[in-house]
């Protein structure tokens, strides 16, 4: 059973749950401009971790307000370590929370125990044209055309028919996201709160530029942590840029979920946990055990 509970930090409003107890684990969700739909994944460790899900700045029950940028969403998180007094925490992520989770263990290493990258992208740019490849190829031929045609008039929208295109862009790209086709009502839908779109475009560009920087590029390959790096293997995003950029870590580690997509816990619920928890038991628990430390 999760706490809600609306926070002030740095300024503004942020939803947050947390449950279990243990290490301490926060799960930053995907989008940017989404909100959190990681409440399954929260459960499969919240026996081992205390864990904290919140919507980020801009999104869901979270105030609308900017900057929309990684280095203010970073501070955000740790502006969040800091509220509930933990000394280091797992920092985990699905989609682009992945690669926040891997921006803010580059800027806290030192409050980093380790970090779970769920279904990233990794950090290789080269990454959405083979995405946009596999993304065309899982569509039908007619859905293929819808999405080409949509794209090109979304340069051109603006305002509402602007938010109807890229609404149905999305809904497009979720029948990718799935290895069973019958799967694809359980993935989450967005309709209760807007997808901030605002968020979603500059997070979005800021991370790009974030990517093609050599020094950030060096700062991931060098993190000291463990990371783990769990991708489904039917993903469209492609999952041999994770691979290389797990053995070029040095404590990084790469798990394929067979027969799942961008969801894996969705469609493989047990393999996913398994290999959670033994990421958290083998790794996270055995290094904060063996430092001594844990909350303040």
């Amino acid at each position: 059973m999760s706490q809600e509970e609306i926070l002030q930090i740095n300024d503004i409003r942020l939803w947050t749950a947390i449950q279990g107890e243990g290490i301490p684990m926060v799960l930053c969700h995907g989008g940017p401009g989404g909100y959190d739909y990681l409440a399954p994944v929260a459960d499969m460790t919240s026996d081992l971790c205390q864990v904290v899900r919140y919507d980020q700045r801009g999104s869901g029950r979270s105030q609308p307000v900017g900057p929309y940028d990684v280095s203010t969403f970073v501070n955000d998180l740790e502006g969040l370590r800091k509220h509930f007094n933990f000394e280091r925490w797992i920092v985990g992520g699905h989609s682009w929370g992945a690669g926040l989770a891997l921006a803010y263990a580059v800027r806290f290493p030192a409050r980093t125990i380790a970090v779970l990258h769920i279904a990233g992208t990794g950090i290789d740019p080269r990454w959405h044209e083979e995405y946009r490849k596999n993304r065309l190829t899982a569509l039908s031929e007619s859905e293929r055309e819808e999405y080409q045609r949509l794209r090109a008039q979304r340069e051109q929208a603006e305002g509402a028919d602007g938010e109807q295109i890229l609404d149905r862009l999305r809904t497009l790209s979720g029948k990718t996201d799935v290895f069973d086709p019958n799967r694809v009502d359980d993935l989450p839908s967005f309709d209760e709160y807007p997808v901030s779109n605002e968020a979603n475009e500059k997070v979005g560009a800021d991370w790009k530029r974030y990517t093609a920087d050599p020094k950030f590029q060096q700062s991931v390959y060098s993190l000291p942590m463990p990371v783990l790096f769990l991708h489904g293997a039917c993903d469209p995003r492609p999952s041999p840029f994770i691979e290389t950029l797990a053995a070029k870590l040095p404590r990084g580690t790469f798990a394929s979920i067979p027969e799942s997509g961008h969801y894996p816990w969705i469609e493989k619920p047990d393999e996913v946990k398994a290999a959670l928890r033994q990421f958290v038991v083998d790794y996270a628990i055995t290094d904060t055990v063996r430092q001594g430390l844990g909350k303040k």
